[in-house]
């Protein structure tokens, strides 16, 4: 079975300056670097896949990924190409946004469905997850997306979050809570 660890953290909703989730989850990728495999990544030399995706250069065994939104932050590493999304529940124009990441034939199943929201929220962190797993961020069309290829996984967060990890083959995740006065202050800008 492949293996995935979140690491996650929490940012203070009262000292929220600059991307303070860019932040933290740039932290988090280099703590979890350190704690998992002993790698500063300040001293790992870092390139760009074809779509702008991330890559430790000299080590093509591991593979990580970063989501904020609200108060959480998280970093995924694993034995495999991997994404990870998370959302806050927010008030939005769930019909605006649904054009741009569903079928328009899924719109009114979702719309009409028992909890709106929720399936609005499963959609969106699931597609997020795909094109973060492909590296091909928000150059795919979303709508687009062949739900049958890789394996996802549904995160359990907290009510008022949602959360999806999508990868080639299933994992077995572990969770690694850190807080965020653990991590070092010098990482906003690692890669």
């Amino acid at each position: 079975m492949h293996k995935g660890v979140i690491y996650f953290t929490e940012i203070n909703e009262q000292k929220r300056t600059g991307n303070p989730g860019h932040i933290a989850g740039q932290k988090l990728l280099k703590y979890a670097l350190w704690e998992e495999y002993q790698i500063d990544l300040g001293k790992e030399e870092t390139a760009l896949g074809e779509y702008g995706k991330p890559y430790l250069k000299n080590r093509p065994d591991i593979h990580f990924n970063i989501t904020h939104s609200g108060k959480y932050a998280a970093c995924i590493l694993a034995d495999q190409e991997v994404g990870i999304d998370i959302q806050k529940h927010e008030d939005r124009n769930m019909l605006g946004i649904l054009r741009l990441v569903v079928p328009e034939k899924m719109i009114r199943e979702i719309l009409d469905g028992p909890d709106p929201e929720k399936a609005f929220y499963v959609q969106w962190v699931l597609r997020e997850a795909y094109i973060k797993w492909t590296g091909e961020g928000l150059q795919k069309d979303m709508r687009t997306i062949p739900m049958e290829q890789g394996t996802s996984l549904l995160l359990d967060l907290e009510d008022g979050y949602s959360g999806a990890v999508w990868s080639e083959k299933p994992m077995e995740i572990e969770w690694k809570h850190t807080p965020l006065n653990l991590l070092d202050s010098d990482a906003s800008s690692i890669i």
